[in-house]
């Protein structure tokens, strides 16, 4: 949740954003753009360092200075890790990602052929697209933009049985717009969305703070997938800096190892296969204990 001053187009106030009720995320920075969108408060900073941010609901979600690494890893991980080095007519489903990155990162990859991304929130996409502008390009013959409930679009897909070779979800976190992408119904759609050796990937939000999200999201994961295999990145911006991603394939093989090569401006071969080097306490109290949830 964040707390600002007042706010103006040209003065500079201090942002926060809460991470527990004893720590914050400071940044000071200029506002450029607020408005309600049907869904959420949508606001647009200018900082120093990390160039144009995006907020909404109160909540960080990307800023210019570092959202290449949660974009790249968000995508390479999982397309180069489970996909074949044969397969040259891959098709992709991006949930969310009002942003654009993940789709310029899915587009940097040719032997994709089809990519459908699905928004709800038509708002985020145009002004990502006015004041970041690090978005991929909608107009490529291989996307489909789709505005709507992508929840419903699964349920739909999965029940006439026309499969992706990837899914990424790249949403905000289980609150407001976000929360039906965590749920059980949601996860066994999208795995009928799959074909035999597709792969499903998500970020788990940060596990120093958000422990029973990452707990519960690995076992209601488990629950459908026979391989679900956690990584991670760091990324100043979010409160707690370490993010959990995960990526969990249809037919039980490791991501771990890249199909194919690849050099981003964070992503790379070894940053790949590194990225599943996983803190101890991640292991033995997030990932293999017990979900706390009811039913899991």
């Amino acid at each position: 949740m964040a707390e600002f001053g007042a706010a103006s187009e040209n003065e500079p106030i201090w942002w926060y954003e809460t991470g527990t009720d004893d720590i914050t995320l400071g940044l000071r920075m200029r506002l450029l753009h607020r408005e309600r969108t049907p869904y959420q408060l949508l606001e647009i900073y200018e900082h120093p360092f990390f160039g144009r941010v995006l907020v909404l609901d109160g909540n960080l979600q990307t800023t210019q200075g570092d959202e290449f690494i949660y974009h790249e890893m968000l995508t390479h991980v999982p397309l180069l890790g489970a996909l074949p080095a044969s397969m040259n007519d891959a098709s992709v489903l991006i949930i969310g990602g009002g942003d654009g990155g993940t789709l310029r990162e899915v587009l940097r990859h040719d032997w994709v052929r089809r990519v459908v991304m699905v928004e709800i929130d038509q708002v985020v996409i145009e002004r990502c697209r006015e004041f970041l502008g690090f978005n991929g390009n909608y107009d490529d013959p291989r996307v489909t933009l789709i505005i709507g409930d992508a929840a419903q679009y699964v349920a739909e897909e999965a029940a006439r049985q026309q499969p992706f070779d990837a899914i990424l979800v790249d949403s905000t976190d289980p609150v407001g717009p976000g929360e039906v992408l965590f749920t059980p119904e949601f996860i066994r759609n999208a795995w009928a969305c799959l074909k035999p050796g597709g792969v499903f990937a998500r970020h788990l939000c940060m596990p120093l703070f958000d422990g029973p999200i990452v707990r519960d999201g690995v076992a209601r994961l488990r629950q459908v997938f026979p391989r679900v295999e956690v990584y991670q990145a760091t990324i100043f911006t979010y409160v707690g800096a370490q993010m959990a991603f995960v990526a969990c394939t249809k037919d039980g093989r490791s991501v771990r190892e890249p199909q194919r090569l690849l050099t981003g401006r964070y992503y790379n071969p070894d940053v790949h296969r590194a990225a599943f080097a996983l803190p101890t306490w991640w292991v033995t109290e997030l990932i293999d204990a017990p979900a706390a949830e009811a039913g899991l």
